[in-house]
């Protein structure tokens, strides 16, 4: 199995989850076999890039690949920006955060929100896709 060009041992996910899949926790799964392993949701904010919290969650060190970034924001320039810098930081694949029901994510339009605004999640998909080749 593949997502591009990577290769995935298997087709057993840890999916991204705040609190929970930070560094030693995928290390740990990838450990216990899983193929893939998503870090926490980092923002697309960069003022907030050097905070010790989005720091902690963009770290990677001796963590095994596939290397899975998640990463959080409505608008289309800042996410195509978070992925390249994600991908300077080791990150072979960006997952767009699409799926979080989370009331705090909600409220920005960001996570499952975008759902409701196709046409910006096309352009979220379209400005990330381009700025990762």
């Amino acid at each position: 199995m593949h997502i591009g060009h990577i290769p995935l041992a298997n087709r057993l996910f840890a999916a991204p989850m705040a609190g929970v899949t930070d560094r030693p926790f995928r290390q740990l799964c990838k450990r216990l076999g899983a193929g893939y392993a998503v870090s926490e949701m980092v923002t697309s904010r960069k003022d907030l890039w050097n905070s010790l919290k989005t720091s902690r969650r963009a770290n990677h060190d001796g963590e095994v690949a596939p290397i899975a970034v998640q990463i959080a924001g409505t608008e289309p320039a800042m996410m195509a920006e978070a992925a390249a810098y994600n991908i300077e930081r080791g990150a072979q694949i960006i997952d767009i955060n699409m799926g979080c029901p989370a009331k705090k994510v909600c409220t920005k339009w960001a996570g499952s929100a975008l759902m409701q605004d196709e046409p910006l999640a096309l352009a979220i998909i379209e400005a990330v896709v381009a700025a990762c080749e």
